[in-house]
């Protein structure tokens, strides 16, 4: 099977109630890293019941932007990945979509996650020197509040489209 997407520029603005808290509950939380991991304002969190799998798994290529997003020089961003090394899975769909891992960050580092990702794509864009699409899930957290954004389309047109996110206090 692949995986692939003919959307070109859909984005979804919608309101949710997941917050970090929630993450820190759920039963794939790595306890044993309790302290750092709530030190960050951007995680990497797992699917949970994708395709009736018991275990929380990643999309293909998680590994490769988690360590993308280390790498990354910006003292605002704190960014790690909700799961022990232990638990960690990655589904490997063979995918024409990029599908970057889902996220749930602070509104201030939004427009630095939406670079991250943009730069991550444009490194992918010319290894293969094709068109792709891609697939973001972002969960932001301003107060007490959160919206989920969801961006699938062309990865080229990525940073372009989330930039035209203005007031997300609406």
């Amino acid at each position: 099977m692949i995986h692939e997407s003919n959307k070109t520029n859909d984005l979804i603005i919608q309101e949710s109630n997941l917050n970090f808290s929630d993450i820190y509950s759920k039963p794939y939380f790595p306890k044993e890293f309790e302290e750092d991991l709530k030190k960050a304002n951007l995680l990497l969190i797992p699917y949970e019941g994708f395709r009736n799998l018991e275990k929380p798994v990643f999309p293909e290529e998680t590994m490769k932007f988690y360590e993308f997003l280390k790498e990354y020089e910006n003292e605002e961003l704190v960014g790690d990945i909700c799961i022990s090394d232990e638990e960690y899975v990655e589904l490997e769909l063979h995918a024409d979509l990029i599908t970057i891992a889902s996220m749930i960050l602070v509104h201030g580092v939004l427009p630095i996650a939406v670079n991250l990702i943009s730069n991550f794509l444009s490194e992918k864009i010319k290894k293969r020197n094709t068109q792709l699409k891609v697939k973001v899930h972002m969960t932001i957290i301003d107060g007490e509040k959160s919206k989920t954004i969801s961006y699938e389309g062309d990865a080229d047109k990525f940073k372009e489209t989330m930039n035209t996110i203005n007031d997300f206090n609406k």
